[in-house]
Parts: C-alpha cells; sequence; structure tokens
C-alpha cells in the first residue's frame, strides 16, 4: 500500500471512491444502452443496429436492470457525498429525483419499439407490466421517502446538529413523493398515469429535467472558487472545465426540451438519445474532475463542523 493511502482516512478515501463511483455509474448506463442497441435477440444471441430512441427507453428493454440499478446507486453516492454548503444541498435534492427517473418510466410511441411491446393505439403508452411496477415502485419511494426523513430528523434532535440545508432537502422529498403518489393512486387523477402532470405530460421527463436542471447549478458554484475552509481550490483551467460544463448542460436541456416537444420534426434521427447522452457525459466529466481536484481533500469541514 502506498504511503499515501497509508495516511488517508476512511472518510477521505470513500468521497475519493464515491465521486470515480459517479464516473463509472454513466459508463455503465452508456455501456448497456450499447449493447441492446447492437443485440437485436439475446436469446439466442443476434446481432444487427437498432439504436435505442432515448436513453430511458431502455427501461423497456433487457437492460433494465442495469439502467434502474444504475439510477439507485448514483442516488445513494449523491446523498453519501455529505455535507452541508450549497452544492452538497443541491446534490440531495437531485438524489431525491435520480430513484423516480428509474421508477415511473417513458412512454413508447415509436414504432420501432411497438413492435416488440405494442401500445393499444398509436398514442404513447406504457406497457400493462411496466405499468404496475411503475406503481409498486411509486409505492416504496414515497415509503421510504417518510421513512429517511424521519430517520434523518431524530439523528439531528438526537445529536442536536440542526441542519437548515436537510430540512429543505426532506419537505422538497416529502412535497414530491407526496405529488407523485397522488398522481399515481388518486382516482381522480391516476388515469393517464405516468402521462398526468399537467401542463408537462410525462412524469419521467419532468423528473429528468429537474434532476439535471437541478444538476446545472453546481458547477457554477465550483467555478467560482472552493466551496469550504480547507477544501482544494479549482485551477484556473477547472474553473473554466465548470463554467463550460454548467453552460453545456443549459444548452443540452433546452435542446432536449425542444426534442420532446417537437418530436415529429426531427423525424428517425434520434434528438432525445443524444441530448441524453451529452448530458449524461457533462455530468460524468464533471464528477471526474471533481475526482482529480479533490483526490487529497482532508475530512470535508462540513461533516466535522458543528451544525448552524
Amino acid at each position: 500500500m502506498a504511503a499515501d493511502d497509508v495516511s488517508t482516512t476512511t472518510g477521505q478515501r470513500t468521497h475519493r471512491y464515491l465521486r470515480l463511483a459517479l464516473v463509472l455509474v454513466v459508463f455503465a448506463l452508456l455501456v448497456a444502452v450499447s449493447l441492446q442497441s447492437v443485440v437485436v435477440i439475446w436469446q439466442p444471441l443476434q446481432f444487427g443496429w437498432h439504436p435505442l430512441p432515448s436513453i430511458s427507453h431502455a427501461y423497456h428493454t433487457p437492460v433494465r436492470d442495469v439502467f434502474t440499478g444504475a439510477l439507485i446507486a448514483a442516488s445513494v453516492a449523491l446523498l453519501a457525498l455529505s455535507g452541508r454548503n450549497r452544492a452538497t444541498t443541491l446534490l440531495d435534492i437531485c438524489a431525491v429525483f435520480a430513484p423516480l427517473i428509474a421508477i415511473v418510466p417513458t412512454g413508447i410511441a415509436d414504432t420501432r419499439a411497438q413492435d416488440h411491446l405494442p401500445c393499444p393505439s398509436a398514442t404513447e403508452c406504457v406497457p400493462a407490466g411496466a405499468l404496475e411496477s411503475a406503481k409498486a415502485g411509486v409505492a416504496a419511494y414515497a415509503i421510504v421517502v417518510v421513512a429517511t426523513v424521519i430517520v434523518t430528523a431524530v439523528i439531528r434532535v438526537r445529536t442536536r446538529t440542526p441542519n437548515r440545508s436537510a430540512v429543505l432537502v426532506s419537505v422538497i422529498a416529502l412535497a414530491t413523493a407526496s405529488v407523485v403518489t397522488a398522481l399515481a393512486f388518486l382516482p381522480s387523477l391516476n388515469q393517464s398515469f405516468p402521462f398526468n402532470f399537467w401542463p408537462v405530460h410525462s412524469i419521467h421527463f419532468v423528473v429528468t429535467l429537474a434532476f439535471f436542471g437541478v444538476f446545472s447549478a453546481v458547477p457554477i458554484l465550483y467555478a467560482g472558487g472552493p466551496l469550504e475552509p480547507g477544501e482544494t481550490p479549482p485551477t484556473p483551467r477547472q474553473r473554466s472545465i465548470y463554467r463550460w460544463i454548467a453552460g453545456l448542460l443549459i444548452v443540452d436541456l433546452l435542446f432536449l426540451a425542444a426534442a420532446v416537444l417537437f418530436r415529429q420534426v426531427f423525424g428517425e434521427t434520434p434528438a432525445v438519445l443524444i441530448g441524453e447522452i451529452v448530458a449524461l457525459l457533462l455530468f460524468a466529466w464533471f464528477w471526474l474532475m471533481q475526482t482529480f481536484q479533490r483526490w487529497n481533500d482532508a475530512n470535508p469541514p462540513s461533516i466535522l463542523a458543528s451544525g448552524r
């Protein structure tokens, strides 16, 4: 073991590898989507070329387990990167939305997808089996959110460490779970689930935009310099990269919104797939830069400091 590894604490190593794990999560997602694009049939194995309309469509393919597992893993990693500064608060909010991207599926309206998963009409839909899975997932998500909020509140009270950021995240998590649960189960609202989030239509699309929209503010914060005392400051080059990541991500989100709202204009061009790949690559790029910048950081002061 290198001398540097001997001198590092468990917390320091944990933060190193959590950041790196978020890069590997993106890699796993892209590998799964790439495989599904070139494997037409898995049993017996037959190769071809069948690109998915979007990364989110992986939910409706044999690589569904990789898709959902990677997003849940990303949520856990984001939550584990604890802290009390503005950036970690935003990452906690992202962690609230990430499981819903995995749980609530996108619809299938593409004719190529319908060949394998027929819809009852030409409109966007979710197959019956996937719809049941989504509702079960929403129910579990809501229960876990409530339990997590209660546990963290009890810990804060018992340890006498008030944390306004944690309270804010808890409120957002409860509000999100309440809205999605109502849309999934209230008889007056759930007839079109998961396409009943007025006025944006798709719940999956809303939480995806919310995830990347909130995340886009994180590199902006780091472009301004270190957020905590003792944190390794970004180099001028790293600050410039953070600004580029934030700017490109905002542009890409606007492109994604246009690709979904005006999908007929793009025709057979997989515009949503392209936009999602770009968003994931920018996400991974940020975490790769964070891994290099903060490799030698000691335990984050935000964890060690008393509550505020």
